[in-house]
């Protein structure tokens, strides 16, 4: 007998519209179908109901042509020449379908985001495996015969009216299926402002990102919309000539180095003053950073100087003398995952030179999954602190 855990008011909470639709009902159905059969253990009740809900959303999806499902393989391709992180795509993926690799992703998706205290969740869970295997049998089956739900086909191509588009881009930002996981803990606290600057769902894609996705380019409508495509903001000529000032001076100092690694507060004294000439009072030489152990320093002719500390163990760049490999064994993830830890320019410094080789998903030491999918993981992971400037 199927156990019924999940109700229309459940499955309402993630779609745009707050009365029941025909095809809803089916939905519920076989969200309470799939939570009989998951087998994920030790996550929270709340949490195994959004998997099962979210994966039924994402059938709906694909039957009903909302195109949330298609945004997301498409801007993952675009970045990184394949369809999805971590699962090695099958022959037979249809990227119009149903397809068991999806199922997965949403599931280690959800169960990483779930805001309860847990560590990283490894994407080759074999729980997460089983489960997605015997969500996709079920979905599989019904994929013939699951209704479309016409209220969702080419959702976001046009609105009518202000409002309506508000409402649109609320649902988009933080109550889809694919969006929600990502911005749960703080969606409360988000304005009618806040969204357009905050990146959100698995690739942390600001709105506007999203509706050129799901619009196919003709965003003509959408662009009316004040504050959805937020300027570029100007650096002022005069900071622009400070820092290209003080870029010059950094790369004399370091051969043309635009990045520097320091160990002790006394090399980085030494650095400000003598290398970039500032004054020596406590305004200029950073006091406050005494009692940290390293220093990395990074020049932009536009931005200027970026300072990150505590991190040169972690990082086999061949200019820093301070790499260990057991230290970064243990922490270089983090650089990865916990926010303000590695200032973001940074942190694409030591992805796309492959300058943390040691990173591991804790517990697993899993080396090569985290290698290949590091700037997604920092995307996901991240959110804002990845996109910030």
């Amino acid at each position: 007998m199927q156990t019924i855990k999940l109700y229309i008011k459940d499955w309402l909470a993630i779609h745009p519209y707050t009365q029941q639709q025909a095809t809803d009902r089916y939905f519920v159905d076989l969200a309470n179908r799939l939570y009989s059969t998951c087998t994920i253990r030790e996550i929270p009740e709340s949490t195994k109901k959004k998997l099962c809900l979210y994966t039924a959303a994402y059938l709906e999806d694909v039957i009903s042509g909302s195109g949330l499902w298609q945004a997301f393989i498409q801007k993952h391709l675009e970045l990184y020449d394949t369809s999805l992180p971590f699962y090695t795509i099958r022959p037979d993926y249809m990227k119009d379908e149903i397809n068991e690799e999806d199922i997965r992703f949403i599931l280690w998706n959800t169960l990483e985001k779930a805001p309860y205290k847990h560590p990283y969740i490894n994407p080759m869970d074999k729980n997460i495996e089983e489960t997605a295997h015997s969500f996709f049998q079920i979905l599989e089956e019904e994929y013939e015969m699951a209704p479309a739900n016409d209220t969702l086909q080419d959702f976001f191509m046009g609105f009518k009216g202000k409002e309506d588009a508000n409402h649109k881009l609320r649902w988009l930002f933080g109550h889809t299926y694919l969006t929600e996981p990502s911005v749960q803990e703080y969606i409360a606290q988000v304005t009618e402002t806040d969204k357009f600057i905050i990146p959100c769902g698995p690739l942390a894609l600001f709105l506007h990102e999203w509706i050129d996705l799901l619009a196919h380019g003709a965003t003509g409508c959408w662009e009316e919309i004040e504050g959805l495509y937020p300027a570029i903001p100007e650096i002022p000529d005069e900071r622009k000539e400070r820092n290209l000032h003080t870029f010059q001076l950094f790369t004399q100092g370091t051969n043309g180095a635009r990045i520097v690694y320091l160990e002790g507060y006394k090399e980085l004294h030494r650095f400000l003053t003598q290398i970039l000439q500032w004054p020596d009072d406590p305004n200029h030489t950073l006091p406050q950073m005494k009692n940290h152990q390293d220093f990395i320093m990074m020049v932009n002719p536009e931005k200027g100087i970026l300072l990150a500390k505590d991190l040169c163990r972690c990082i086999s760049d061949p200019l820093n003398p301070m790499y260990d490999a057991a230290t970064a064994a243990q922490e270089a993830f983090s650089l990865l995952t916990v926010p303000t830890k590695c200032p973001p320019d940074l942190m694409e410094y030591l992805i796309n030179n492959h300058y943390i080789p040691d990173a591991q998903i804790p517990g697993s030491g899993e080396k090569e999954l985290v290698q290949k999918n590091a700037d997604f993981i920092a995307r996901h992971s991240l959110l804002y602190y990845y996109r910030g400037d």
